[in-house]
């Protein structure tokens, strides 16, 4: 028989549990098992081994098989237990639910059958299979998928069944899925039959054709005259245009469904040309009028409404030299039978003859260029101008003639043919005056530099020209008196002048003058270094260059030298230097003397930093360093002191806390004393440094501490501190714990932690304690409830999944948990078998024993389970209810306001509503089939009709 699976266990959440057991050990395991195209890996909760319990977090390592494929054992687990035993669990993977949805469709009677086509509906959820799983699954159904259509004799309205062809195995072709096929359905209709006007046309003034049609459908040639009489026309016309071709089918057959189909007839215009004529004018000439020729009229037809025109010409005549595109226009509303080619014409301007003339023109050679000009002859209308001229000349600005042209930019003045005759200009030689500059010198002195000055030189650009191959001679003799200049120049070298010269003098006078004869000392400035200096030497210069400082004699030791800091004179005085020239007997000295200056050294005293931690004695000396003290040199006179800017008593004393302690801060490091006492230092900088007093560090150590579940936390934490000074304490201590009432193993306990004031002397370290949850001792009870699950008969195996809920249940002796800390569903695992299957219409049990539910929840030790209502499969003939209590339609149950509202239900049945421990709050006789029952709390309850029961929740 072939098994079928209720759609609802084809989606059965991943939240139920299941258990695999082999030999004395069973492995139970979480997650839902369907294939997937991944690796199924469902979490392992608990394994036990005989008397041996452990969860999840206790195992070594887990392990799994290739776990892919659907089928029994299919799946695989191993896990490691602590003591380094492995345990391999086969367990079954179940196959993917997909159904499939044949197409319904239509065939005409006598007609070929159609393409069956199918589909997977969209509720399968193929979205769960890995991506290229889905793929390859679909392509390679597509592929194997076949349809069988039933037999039977065709008559309109009836329908045949398209199901799935059965001699295809999809279950040994697909192992992986459990495909279930809707079948369509075929329906036979009345054929259909077109009877279509062909469309037809013409030319204008040529007769009309004969008018067809055709006929499409299933229908044999021979059977056409069933149809009728057909009859076609045309609307009338004969101007160009498209008129309707009707169609009248007369005593058309019941045996066809006839649509008549009109067509078009169109009367197409005639093809003409239009030429226009071209012409060629000079610019400026008048422009001629415009005409055109046609050819391909019908009859004496002429066309009506055409314009001549030229969109760029000009009513002046005066169109650039260019191709004018001279156009047509045929109004096509005023001949509509024609259809008008028009070919344009042109009218091309050419260039005019004109001539231009360059004129002649002179100038001296550095002269600007005077401003050349030219004139025109043969342009169309009188004072015409040219545009863009460049007159120019050939290069060069020596003497002589060079030729002048006019040249128009490239583009301009198309509209001319234009001849040129170019100009000249004469460059002539400039006339100049060179004169000779007189010079005086006095006796003994050196011939000054003889020179010469030129006017009316040319300049070009800035720079004023000169003349070449000047040279300039002067009469001999060294004596007082005059001596004749002279020049001559090279007239070959300077082409471009004609040049005039005037003669210049040189006069030589007595030398009389005062001569000064400066002395200067060296001088040299230096820091003390400890080691002597020296400076030694002069420099000497002179107030006239005839005076050489060979004739000056000096006697004398010009060397000083120095040690400490302080000023060194040389001794330099004019008694040391003497003038030993006759010729210049009025010489003076004027002596400045050289220094040794030594300077004191520049130090930087820095007092140094010093640390002390609260509580630790304070100290009475602090140091100080120089920064640039020579080795064997000492500084007196300096000393650092902790009193600048502290609070200090009468006594001078600083101000401490009643147990002579400093405060944790900074404090300053100052001078008290700053009178160095050798003089070969300066101090530049007195740099201050702090004392700083540090935190002291404190330990606040939490001890450890633990309740059993269900207990309240302690009202306090122990701990206690190590490190405080007498007289102290901390302040604003609070201690508290992490959050979290549920038993955790040895290495993952709750934090005890505090948090403190903060303290200005001490840094505290908090040493966290750790806080125990043990499970709770005492025995509860929890009672299991199973659904009821309600499936549609097919006459096939239904396997569903058992479901069910779990609540505590109040038991004399046992104490009753708060609903926070309350037993729940997913501290329980189910280790019997999850399925239950049935053929025939009736009631099956689902035979829960509380024997098959384990407790996995750390917070308990001791739990008892008790099956309070075994849950059932009822297979009916009756259509599934969708409503809020599954899979029962003899009642419906609704919450609201604190209130159970049955509808639907059987008069006279025994009614019963009982709450989760099992207690009875109401119970009764069925009087009305819609009637309420008030409950005092919201929670969840179990309301029993006859033989039927079903959870509701009140909220």
């Amino acid at each position: 028989m072939f098994k079928k699976i209720a759609m609802f266990a084809l989606a059965v959440s991943a939240a139920f549990s299941n258990a695999v057991a082999q030999d004395d050990c069973s492995v139970t395991l979480s997650g839902a098992t369907v294939f997937t195209g991944y690796q199924i890996q469902p979490s392992v909760t608990k394994v036990i081994c005989g008397d041996n319990e452990y969860t999840a977090d206790q195992l070594t390592s887990v392990s799994y098989g290739a776990n892919i494929n659907a089928g029994t054992d299919a799946g695989s687990v191993t896990v490691k237990l602590p003591n380094g035993d492995r345990i391999t669990k086969n367990f079954t993977i179940k196959s993917k639910g997909i159904l499939v949805k044949i197409e319904d469709c239509e065939k005409e009677l006598g007609g070929e059958n159609p393409e069956f086509s199918w589909y997977i509906e969209e509720r399968t959820n193929m979205s769960t299979l890995q991506a290229d799983t889905a793929k390859k699954f679909q392509a390679e159904l597509a592929k194997k998928f076949k349809t069988t259509l039933a037999s039977g004799v065709e008559e309109v309205g009836f329908k045949f069944e398209i199901s799935n062809d059965k001699s295809v195995d999809l279950k040994k072709l697909f192992p992986n899925y459990d495909i279930m096929v809707t079948s369509g359905y075929m329906t036979i209709t009345k054929t259909k039959i077109k009877v279509t006007a062909k469309n037809a046309g013409k030319t204008y003034g040529a007769a009309d054709p004969k008018l067809e049609y055709t006929i499409t459908g299933n229908i044999k040639e021979a059977d056409y005259k069933k149809l009728g009489t057909i009859t076609l026309s045309r609307a009338e016309g004969e101007n160009a245009g498209t008129y309707d071709i009707s169609v009248s089918v007369v005593d058309e057959t019941e045996d066809y469904i006839v649509t008549a189909v009109p067509g078009k007839f169109t009367i197409s215009p005639v093809a003409a040309s239009l030429t226009v004529d071209s012409f060629t004018k000079i610019y400026g000439e008048t422009t001629p009028e415009f005409t055109y020729k046609v050819s391909g009229l019908i009859g004496k037809d002429v066309l009506k409404d055409v314009t001549l025109s030229c969109a760029k010409c000009l009513s002046t005549n005066l169109e650039n030299v260019d191709e004018y595109t001279i156009t047509a226009n045929v109004k096509a509303g005023s001949n509509p039978n024609y259809t008008v080619k028009v070919t344009n014409g042109t009218l091309t301007v050419t260039p005019k003859d004109a001539k231009v003339y360059v004129g002649t023109f002179e100038k001296l050679y550095g002269d600007k260029d005077p401003t050349f000009t030219f004139e025109t002859e043969g342009l169309a209308r009188e004072g015409e101008e040219l545009e863009l001229p460049k007159v120019t000349r050939a290069k060069g600005e020596n003497v002589g003639t060079y030729k002048v042209s006019v040249s128009f930019a490239e583009g301009s003045n198309t509209n001319y043919t234009l001849t040129i005759v170019p100009g000249s200009l004469t460059i002539n030689p400039r006339p100049v005056v060179l004169t000779v500059t007189d010079v005086v010198k006095k006796f003994g002195e050196k011939d000054p530099e003889l020179g010469y000055t030129v006017d009316a030189l040319a300049s070009f650009d800035g720079v004023k020209d000169v003349l070449k191959g000047v040279a300039l001679q002067r009469e001999p003799g060294e004596d007082a008196g005059d001596y004749a200049i002279t020049a001559t120049v090279d007239d070959e070298a300077n082409p471009n002048y004609v040049v005039s010269t005037v003669d210049g003098k040189l006069t030589i006078v007595a030398n009389n003058d005062k001569i000064v004869v400066t002395v200067v000392g060296h001088d040299l400035t230096a820091e003390y270094n400890g080691k002597e200096q020296v400076v030694k030497g002069f420099d000497i210069s002179c107030s006239s260059e005839a005076y050489s400082l060979d004739y000056v004699e000096y006697t004398g030791d010009s060397v000083v030298t120095g040690l400490d800091a302080g000023k060194y004179v040389m001794g330099l005085s004019a008694k040391n230097f003497k003038n030993t020239s006759l010729n210049y007997p009025n010489v003076t000295f004027n002596i400045t003397d050289g220094v040794l200056t030594i300077t004191p050294r520049k130090l930087i005293v820095s007092a140094k930093a010093d640390t002390i931690t609260y509580g630790d004695e304070i100290p009475t000396e602090f140091k100080w360093s120089a920064d640039s003290l020579l080795e064997g040199d000492e500084l007196t006179g300096i000393h650092v002191a902790l009193y600048n800017g502290m609070q200090v008593d009468e006594n001078g004393s600083l101000s401490v806390d009643a147990n002579g302690r400093l405060a944790a801060g900074k404090y300053l490091l100052d001078f008290d004393q700053r009178n160095p006492s050798n003089k070969n230092y300066v101090v530049s900088k007195y740099e201050p440094s702090y004392l700083t007093v540090l935190r002291k560090e404190v330990v606040l150590a939490i001890a450890d501490t633990c309740k059993i579940y269900s207990e309240a936390d302690p009202d306090t934490f122990a701990y206690e501190i190590t490190g405080l000074l007498e007289g102290d304490r901390l302040t604003g201590i609070y201690v508290a714990r992490e959050l979290g009432d549920t038993v955790r193993p040895a290495g993952d306990l709750y934090r005890i932690s505090a948090l403190v004031d903060d303290n200005p002397n001490y840094t505290v370290v908090v040493k966290q304690g750790y806080f125990t949850v043990k499970p709770y001792t005492g025995r509860i009870t929890v009672a299991i409830y199973g659904d009821v699950i309600k499936s549609l008969y097919t006459g096939e195996e239904i396997t569903v999944l058992k479901t069910f809920d779990v609540s505590p249940m109040k038991i004399p002796g046992e104490e009753w948990l708060a609903d926070s800390i309350a037993y729940k569903k997913e501290f329980v695992a189910y280790k019997g078998d999850l399925n239950m299957s049935g053929v025939d219409m009736g009631t099956y049990p689902m035979g829960l024993q509380a024997s098959d539910f384990v407790n996995i929840s750390p917070n308990f030790e001791r739990v008892n389970f008790i099956v309070a209502y075994d849950g059932k499969l009822v297979i009916t003939d009756e259509p599934i209810s969708i409503a809020a209590v599954k899979g029962i339609k003899a009642f419906e149950v609704s919450s609201m306001n604190r209130r159970i509202q049955i509808s639907g239900s059987t008069v006279g049945k025994a009614y019963a509503v009982l709450d989760m421990q099992g207690k009875v709050i109401s119970r009764g006789f069925v009087k009305t089939p819609n009637f309420g029952i008030t409950v005092q709390n919201s929670g969840v309850y179990m309301v029993r009709i006859g033989s039927s029961i079903q959870r509701v929740r009140v909220k």
